[in-house]
């Protein structure tokens, strides 16, 4: 092809608008992967919380119950009717709670095997649907159990012994 006189020819100088827009869609997408991984490993690291809560709470009604046991009476079935667990185990935790979902922390008697539980009443409000899923595997884990009412209320469950 020839070129006419006095007509240069321009040379591309960055990139197109296509080029770009392509650029901007590829770095959305890997921030929107990033934000999900994110979100997923804090669901991870806060339903890891609540069971070493949990676990805790598990580990220091088993010291009250060897300090308070006697021939006669099983001191955590006494523990079931204590109003306020929290005021009662705090010389048997190291730490406080990491949340304020410990305050639905409770006691009771399996009513299948007469065991005693020690859980979370209702989660509910204390948790989104993301921690309730890592809450779920962990708990299948460590043989633990999870119910949800008629009115939608979650609660998570240790076996005591």
């Amino acid at each position: 092809m020839t070129m006419m006189p006095g007509i240069r020819k321009i040379k591309s100088r960055g990139f197109s608008l296509t080029e770009l827009l392509i650029i901007v869609v590829i770095l959305g997408i890997l921030a929107a992967t990033a934000m999900l991984a994110l979100g997923r490993s804090q669901d991870n690291a806060k339903a890891a919380a609540i069971m070493a809560d949990l676990e805790s709470a598990k580990n220091a009604l088993l010291a009250y119950s060897m300090e308070y046991r006697t021939r006669n009476s099983d001191p955590l079935v006494e523990f079931v009717s204590v109003t306020n667990i929290l005021t009662s185990l705090d010389k048997y935790m190291d730490a406080g709670p990491s949340a304020g979902y410990f305050a639905a922390l409770s006691v009771k008697k399996d009513d299948d095997d007469g065991f005693l539980k020690v859980g979370y009443e209702d989660l509910t409000r204390y948790i989104t649907p993301g921690i309730k899923n890592a809450l779920e595997k962990k708990i299948d884990d460590i043989g633990g159990e999870y119910t949800q009412d008629l009115n939608g209320a979650y609660s998570i469950w240790l076996r005591i012994r």
